[in-house]
């Protein structure tokens, strides 16, 4: 684990919506702005389930890794409560058990590690947190704190990841103990730029990332009050975006703010197009599902938006992501 002995920890006694400062978006114009990347680039992507940072950043990773900037892509849950997807994978007709729905994740897992070669990047740039796939969302209100019992997987039935996937001790399936590990993964690996979920993505494990990392990010401004980063987003659940628009390019998203600098349009060369659809072709489990999902992402550009700095301070009394799919 590459953040092993980070050595700082958090304490969640003042609640604060102080937010960290974000670098100074540029200004709105009608060309589109892109992303700058280069050597000094130290890259974190937040994916909610594992396909997600190729889904969204494909062709940013093979940018990162043109410059051989730093790259680090942390999985907030293994995927592994997919029902679906689940049946299709152990395809012996019985009733799915939590077994089944743990080497699912398993077999998710690796199928990322595989991913990430295809785009140059070794399993030292990955980190599996081992989060409750589907109850993300419940993290931020019943199942916050010690002061209430932990959140159990209906999927796996674990209340807590695995010992070799966190950094604080006694990590349970608990809100605040998310928030923390995020912290202290971003202060260690200190990023010049996340690329994480938007708020409005429809899919409540994304929805839930974005608090999360803005609530972790408040944590880092406390202890390190210098840091500065730039926060991007991205999104993968919008109604029927971006299938509505065949063709070779990514469309911006409608009906979905652009953010504080407009939309943020990503380039992609037919080589890169190639490669991303390579990548998204190791996710074997989705593909057997749902092959025009990932296809419809192997565009020749990807899609960003730069928010305003996040002004959030959890738990929240009721969840802002209960009204979104699950699946």
């Amino acid at each position: 684990m590459a953040f092993a002995g980070g050595g700082w920890f958090y304490s969640r006694s003042h609640p604060t919506s102080t937010a960290p400062e974000i670098s100074a978006p540029v200004e709105a114009q009608s060309n589109p702005a892109t992303l700058a990347i280069d050597a000094s680039t130290r890259l974190l992507i937040i994916a909610p389930h594992p396909d997600d940072e190729i889904l969204a950043a494909g062709g940013v990773i093979q940018k990162a890794r043109f410059f051989d900037a730093i790259l680090h892509v942390v999985y907030l849950t293994d995927g592994e409560g997919y029902p679906v997807g689940v049946k299709a994978e152990r395809r012996h007709g019985k009733i799915l058990t939590p077994a089944d729905y743990k080497a699912y994740g398993l077999q998710r897992e690796q199928e990322a590690r595989t991913a990430l070669r295809e785009l140059g990047y070794s399993a030292w740039s990955l980190t599996f947190l081992g989060f409750p796939n589907g109850g993300l969302h419940r993290l931020m209100t019943t199942y916050w704190s010690e002061h209430s019992k932990a959140y159990r997987s209906r999927y796996t039935r674990l209340y807590r990841p695995s010992v070799s996937e966190t950094f604080i001790p006694d990590t349970e399936y608990r809100g605040e103990d998310l928030t923390q590990e995020l912290a202290e993964i971003i202060g260690s690996f200190k990023p010049t730029m996340i690329l994480t979920p938007r708020a409005e993505d429809q899919h409540v494990d994304h929805c839930a990332a974005w608090f999360f990392v803005a609530d972790a990010l408040a944590d880092v401004a406390r202890v390190h009050p210098n840091f500065h980063t730039d926060l991007i987003t991205y999104i993968v659940h919008w109604n029927s975006w971006p299938f509505d628009h065949p063709g070779a390019a990514m469309p911006f998203p409608e009906d979905l703010d652009s953010g504080v600098s407009g939309w943020i349009n990503v380039p992609l060369s037919p080589e890169q197009v190639r490669v991303k659809r390579a990548a998204l072709n190791s996710y074997k489990s989705q593909k057997d599902v749902m092959p025009w999902f990932l296809d419809g992402f192997a565009r020749s550009n990807e899609v960003f938006s730069r928010p305003a700095p996040p002004h959030i301070t959890l738990p929240v009394r009721q969840s802002p992501c209960d009204d979104f799919i699950e699946h």
